[in-house]
């Protein structure tokens, strides 16, 4: 359950300039960069002058960070192990987890009031490193760390969150469109306050049926329920959600149904462990969301509950997510999960799963038309995703007033690979 008093506490505390951990070492096994990415004090002293930042950005070599971070991406580590997959050729990989930091990063923008975005890298600081959606991301910032105090002052905690999901992204065949960094970093997460904790609405099929500011529809959720609005599998009123939610992030039907299909091309969600993912870093700084099943890591790790990847090779950039729900899209049933939660399995495949919110896309006729075109044709696919992806993540960027861009093509090679 998220502790939405002790998060609405710390946002009273960031707001009045106060931090709300001390400092302690970080607990045996986790990962050596933990406390650099989920700061127990909830502020960070080191952000550079905006002078000095634009000064260390001109020095920075944007593809000799993306280098680094493919190399990463394959170096599985003891204190959090990376994702593998029988069905994939590839070995283990972060891949899936870096594009979920970057899509989350992201993703509390809203279009309202231009609240959110990945721009000054405060998924690190609370409220935001305590909401249920961002579970074991605090892994995800503790393995960059050493890039991060590679490249210095030049490269932001934001643009490393966005670079290690487009990275991952590129490496595994997807489309990427321009790239670019120049988010300089907040000192802490009081920007963020204003995300929550909030009260839950409901859908709203009718403008001006919701009071604005709206983000999320359930403040600890960076988008919707996976298991569907109140966490009950309804497929049609979960469209209705999906529809409403991506709209207050300014994207229309062909962005959203391109952001979850290449969201969900890559990597698993991790439920198989029935207990809850354990105590939030506010009141667990130096062990987050340990988990309570086994190791509380690999197979035992439990992050949204739901168990399962969507596609046959989740390392793999393709469109097989959408001739699945083209070709099966009313042939899946619900059940209940290792984990608990509502997800959806398929007789004829066994080995996958899907969400409701995935389902939401053949219950919609709109969205259906869009899942059965790009099933059919993987170009517009790619050509829709890659510019959804980029508006995604430069949306309320906080651009520091230079950027550093570059457009990679399928001849590019990065250094050192």
């Amino acid at each position: 359950m998220l502790r939405k008093t002790a998060v609405l506490a710390s946002a009273v505390a960031l707001a009045a300039g106060l931090p709300s951990m001390g400092d302690q070492p970080r607990a045996p096994g986790t990962c050596p960069g933990l406390l650099h990415g989920t700061p127990s004090s909830n502020n960070d002293s080191t952000v550079p002058s905006l002078e000095v930042y634009n000064d260390a950005l001109k020095e920075l070599d944007l593809q000799a960070v993306m280098g680094d971070i493919v190399k990463l991406l394959s170096d599985d580590q003891d204190c959090w192990p990376a994702d593998e997959f029988n069905t994939s050729k590839i070995g283990k990989s972060y891949g899936g987890l870096f594009i979920r930091l970057a899509w989350h990063c992201s993703g509390t923008y809203r279009n309202s009031d231009g609240v959110g975005g990945c721009g000054g890298g405060r998924q690190r600081f609370q409220p935001e490193n305590s909401w249920d959606d961002n579970v074991n991301l605090d892994k995800a910032r503790g393995l960059l760390w050493p890039i991060k105090e590679k490249y210095g002052d030049g490269l932001s905690w934001g643009d490393l969150f966005i670079l290690a999901g487009t990275t991952s992204i590129l490496h595994y065949g997807g489309p990427v469109g321009e790239v670019c960094v120049g988010r300089i970093d907040d000192a802490d997460g009081s920007k963020s306050a204003p995300l929550g904790p909030g009260p839950q609405q409901p859908p709203c099929p009718f403008q001006g049926d919701c009071k604005l500011p709206l983000g999320t529809s359930t403040i600890g959720l960076i988008y919707v329920n996976p298991q569907g609005y109140m966490a009950i599998p309804d497929k049609v009123h979960s469209a209705v959600q999906v529809r409403e939610v991506f709209a207050r992030m300014g994207m229309n039907d062909s962005e959203t149904v391109a952001l979850i299909g290449g969201g969900h091309t890559f990597g698993a969600s991790h439920g198989a462990c029935p207990k809850t993912p354990g105590d939030t870093p506010i009141d667990a700084p130096y062990n987050p969301w340990p988990g309570l099943c086994g190791s509380g890591k690999g197979k035992d790790t439990v992050t949204s509950g739901i168990d399962g990847h969507w596609t046959t090779d989740p390392f793999k950039w393709d469109n097989e997510y959408f001739q699945l729900l083209a070709k099966y899209g009313d042939n899946y049933t619900t059940h209940q999960g290792p984990g608990g939660k509502w997800q959806w399995k398929l007789d004829e495949r066994p080995d996958l799963m899907m969400m409701t919110t995935d389902l939401s896309l053949t219950a919609d006729p709109a969205f259906r038309a869009i899942v059965n075109s790009w099933a059919k044709d993987i170009e517009p696919f790619n050509a829709a995703f890659a510019e959804a992806w980029m508006k995604l993540t430069t949306q309320g960027a906080a651009w520091a007033g230079e950027k550093k861009c570059w457009t990679p093509d399928s001849r590019f090679k990065f250094p050192g690979l």
